[in-house]
């Protein structure tokens, strides 16, 4: 089978996901698409949301509505895009693989048909309360996809992760928690109850984004945060930026052992910060927090070298192009979209094309039990922690919904009947208003 091309995109909507329009949507999902022939239209489509709804919606369980919708209006703008580019000038159309969703988190996976057909197995899906208690105001969820790369075998599993870990400056260590936390806690239980839960690096390919909220160590020059236009200095740009990755607090970590080991991701420098910009504007930054490049996509193959993971390689912001071998998976496009101005945040894109395997996967990877798994994390990081029983998991959900829903409930009622302000959310006019121009919207996009 030929490379797999996997777009893959975060986006911290800033708790305004319902009001994203037609042409946000178009935005966000296809910024690099315009000109793409027909052969790299994306395989997968990995789409990853936090904060999708005021908050006391969300803790409420009232999402539901919105990700339907929102659901629709994906598939049919992929498919219809798809169609638009296709170089055979056929019908195209993107599949719904699987959806999951915790509070305000949220993970699409969508297939192209025309060459993902008949080549998925059944996808698990898991989610995760990682605040007190288990509540879900920072959560995780992960979906679990078997892939066949041949016609007669040769299994892969794809695994994907999209979170909202802790938030301000000074959680740096509480964010590693958490991340802790996701590799012990966030498994997916087998259909077969006598089979061990897989953890998420259980995996031939492993795909984690979100809203890491990982800032720089301190505030840049004003003059630095810029996106860059046509006529700035490109060259004296890069440079400002690769001076502060080398303040980006996630690279420090990752270098000292303490968080996302055995992960990579693209170069940073391409971009400016995503966070935390300024509602309704393209370019700016707020002076309330120190901005950073909180929105991140990270990842992983069993194919690549080792030396890709190496503490080293995070001292610098891009891979030489002269180490990348046909069997490593490369980063074809990496970027945000600094045109949608809703959020505080800005979106993340990438576009990774995983090679051809080895003719003897075909043998070797008769099952989804039996494909390739990614190696442990080199050093100075430590084991991966084994998974939490089932026992444990069951009880930390059902506290964590409980309490999202005791505080969830009451302060919607609250909000509803007291008409809702800018600052505690919507009244009943406006949650009826979201849930109607979502809808409407939704048909004329159709």
């Amino acid at each position: 089978m030929s490379p797999l091309n996997i777009f893959l995109t975060t986006w911290n909507t800033g708790l305004q996901g319902s009001k994203a329009q037609s042409q946000d949507l178009t935005s966000w999902l296809l910024p690099v698409l315009k000109n793409t022939e027909g052969n790299d239209i994306p395989d997968i489509y990995a789409i990853g949301v936090q904060e999708l709804l005021p908050v006391h919606l969300a803790l409420a369980g009232l999402s539901r509505p919105v990700l339907s919708i929102l659901t629709e209006r994906i598939q049919s703008l992929l498919s219809s895009h798809a169609t638009s580019l296709s170089s055979e000038k056929k019908p195209e159309t993107y599949k719904l693989v699987s959806r999951v969703s915790h509070v305000g988190v949220a993970l699409w996976i969508f297939a192209r048909e025309n060459t993902m057909n008949g080549r998925l197995g059944k996808p698990l899906s898991t989610s995760l309360g990682l605040w007190y208690g288990g509540m879900g105001n920072k959560s995780a969820v992960g979906i679990r996809l078997p892939i066949k790369r041949f016609d007669d075998g040769g299994w892969e599993v794809l695994t994907f992760v999209n979170t909202h870990l802790e938030a301000h400056d000074k959680n740096i260590a509480r964010r590693n928690k958490q991340y802790e936390n996701i590799l012990s806690s966030l498994v997916f239980q087998p259909s077969d109850p006598l089979a061990e839960p897989y953890q998420i690096f259980d995996s031939s390919h492993i795909f984690i984004m979100g809203d890491l909220n990982y800032r720089l160590s301190k505030r840049p020059l004003s003059n630095q945060l810029i996106d860059g236009k046509e006529n700035d200095d490109i060259l004296k740009l890069e440079k400002d930026r690769f001076e502060m990755v080398d303040l980006d607090t996630l690279r420090k970590e990752q270098r000292e052992g303490r968080v996302f080991g055995g992960l990579r991701e693209g170069d940073l420098t391409r971009f400016a910060p995503t966070y935390k910009r300024v509602v309704g504007q393209v370019e700016g930054y707020s002076k309330k927090r120190i901005p950073g490049w909180t929105d991140r996509i990270l990842f992983a193959s069993y194919t690549d070298p080792p030396h890709l993971f190496s503490p080293q390689e995070y001292l610098t912001p891009t891979i030489p192009s002269g180490e990348i071998s046909d069997n490593t998976t490369k980063i074809i496009h990496f970027s945000s979209t600094p045109e949608l101005t809703i959020s505080d945040h800005k979106p993340v894109h990438a576009i990774l094309l995983l090679p051809s395997p080895s003719p003897s996967l075909s043998t070797n990877a008769t099952s989804p039990h039996l494909s390739p798994k990614l190696p442990n994390s080199p050093s100075p990081h430590k084991p991966r922690p084994k998974p939490t029983s089932k026992e444990v998991l069951l009880a930390w959900k059902l506290l964590g919904m409980f309490l999202d829903r005791l505080i969830g409930y009451p302060w919607t009622i609250i909000i509803l009947l007291g008409g809702g302000n800018e600052k505690t959310g919507l009244g009943v006019s406006a949650f009826l208003a979201m849930i109607w121009g979502v809808w409407w919207s939704g048909v004329w996009s159709a």
